[in-house]
């Protein structure tokens, strides 16, 4: 398995245009679960970006991003299992 590019907290700050203090605190809630707390992949900037547009684009508060985030989870999943059948 290759291994994928890990980018520090300035450098996401940098690549998503969110204010470093938004980003700490959707760490500190659980919403982007970073490997290492101080380094995060390109899957965990796909999900703040998902969060972003969320809030932004469609207006989810903060009660619910953590519910959406929750079901994508599963959908992603279940996806797959299904996949892992069909091989």
């Amino acid at each position: 398995m290759k291994n994928k590019p890990k980018f520090s907290l300035i450098e996401v700050v940098e690549i998503t245009g969110l204010e470093h203090s938004i980003l700490l605190t959707w760490i500190e809630r659980e919403w982007i679960i970073p490997p290492n707390e101080q380094l995060l992949d390109e899957e965990d900037i796909a999900r703040i970006q998902l969060i972003h547009d969320l809030q932004l684009n469609f207006g989810v508060n903060d009660e619910a991003v953590p519910l959406i985030l929750h079901l994508i989870d599963q959908l992603c999943h279940f996806r797959n299992k299904v996949e892992q059948f069909g091989e």
